[in-house]
């Protein structure tokens, strides 16, 4: 995944899905509870393996959250669209992150030969109309070896591209943004950057945390414990749903497990016991997808599939 074209190798984060069986070209669309799973997947997966890749995957994928979904008091927005306008100013899915070749060597220049090698922009990498998805199919070490270049020399170089794309990139007309600031999504994200500096010891994405926590403890937490959904022009609304209560808890303990600040573990208790008091079923055991607050329903649901994200139940 992480040298596929699901992951944008340029400005970093992870699309939706792929649609072919090379994880090579992705449906566009950047969702923020994707990133946020992933992140703290791979996390955990540098802490077993010290595999450097998933290290710089963090790491970039976080940059973008920073760069395009974060807002200025620590929220996070919900996704990037698929689709943006293309240089004939239609919508086209993927326009944002395609690149022609013709295009490519004008802005790479001299260290084209081995930029294409590296991204496969040859018949490996073709997608379609004339248009490259770029993707990755050996290691840096590899690829250094091959090229009788040192880690540091290539890895100098690969940043040199991305930050030379991304700035050519950003004169493209963006895909559109999904604006609203959900509080499970939130907390999945929340999660990723808490399991991130667990493991990198890295202040910056403790600091975010923080950030991102308080936004949440003032924007969408009542003062007895119940949440609100929904975050957007400075208003929260729509009463929170189970998968709300229990993604913030998760975050919420896990903060505390990294802070020892009995704040944070606090409010996951007030949290969890709202929930026993206004989720639980007692014939099933199980909890309401909905609060004993909400309008009445024809039937209230309980969640045990899970879907994008964990089951709430779960």
């Amino acid at each position: 995944m992480a040298h596929g074209g699901i992951f944008d190798q340029v400005g970093g984060g992870f699309a939706r899905y792929s649609v072919d069986t090379r994880w090579h070209i992705p449906h566009f669309e950047k969702m923020l509870y994707d990133n946020g799973q992933l992140v703290s997947l791979y996390a955990d997966a540098y802490l077993v393996t010290k595999n450097e890749l998933y290290k710089e995957t963090i790491y970039k994928t976080l940059a973008f959250i920073e760069r395009e979904l974060m807002l200025k008091n620590g929220g996070f927005y919900s996704s990037l669209d698929a689709d943006s306008l293309d240089e004939h100013e239609k919508l086209e899915e993927g326009a944002f992150y395609v690149w022609t070749k013709e295009a490519l060597q004008k802005i790479i220049k001299e260290d084209f030969n081995l930029f294409s090698e590296y991204y496969n922009v040859n018949d490996h990498g073709f997608w379609e109309h004339d248009k490259y998805n770029l993707i990755r199919t050996s290691s840096d070490k590899d690829f250094a070896q091959k090229h009788h270049l040192s880690i540091n020399q290539l890895k100098e170089k690969v940043s040199n591209w991305n930050t030379t794309l991304l700035k050519e990139r950003s004169k493209k007309s963006r895909p559109r943004l999904d604006d609203k600031t959900l509080t499970s999504w939130n907390a999945l994200m929340l999660k990723g950057y808490i399991d991130t500096y667990r493991v990198f010891n890295d202040a910056h994405f403790l600091a975010i945390a923080l950030k991102n926590a308080s936004f949440l403890e003032k924007n969408l937490l009542k003062e007895n414990g119940q949440l609100y959904h929904n975050y957007k022009n400075g208003k929260a609304t729509i009463n929170g749903y189970l998968e709300d209560y229990a993604t913030l808890i998760d975050a919420y303990i896990a903060l505390y497990e990294v802070t020892f600040d009995e704040k944070w573990l606090t409010l996951s208790k007030k949290l969890t016991e709202y929930t026993f008091n206004h989720f639980f079923d007692k014939n099933s055991k199980m909890y309401f997808f909905t609060s004993d607050e909400d309008s009445e329903l024809i039937a209230r649901k309980i969640e045990v599939e899970v879907n994008v994200i964990p089951a709430s139940n779960s």
